[in-house]
């Protein structure tokens, strides 16, 4: 299995996980989170985009490899929200369709 594909894969579930009925809003917001962090490291993987690259791109608001893997994983705050999805070109409204039911 792939990086791609187990992200994917993992990135599925979490969005399966959202749209369950019961959740507590802290939990939601965890998962969330997860799911848009999962979301921008696909995005990476499928245009075939290194960590270091990104972090190259954006220094004025990621400043290692090791804050951009935080980011993927679910950690992170909106100023580099809205410089990866400037970067990637990703419609921000397109990341919460992950909560759709």
């Amino acid at each position: 299995m792939d990086k791609k594909e187990k992200t994917n894969l993992l990135l599925n579930g979490l969005a399966s996980k959202l749209r369950s009925v019961k959740l507590k809003s802290s939990e939601r917001n965890k998962l969330l989170n997860n799911a848009i962090g999962l979301k921008f490291k696909l995005i990476r993987l499928e245009k075939n985009i290194t960590a270091e690259a990104v972090v190259q791109d954006n220094k004025e608001m990621i400043s290692d490899v090791h804050s951009l893997y935080k980011f993927e994983q679910g950690i992170f705050h909106f100023g580099k929200l809205y410089a990866l999805t400037n970067y990637y070109d990703v419609d921000v409204n397109d990341l919460f369709k992950l909560t759709e039911r």
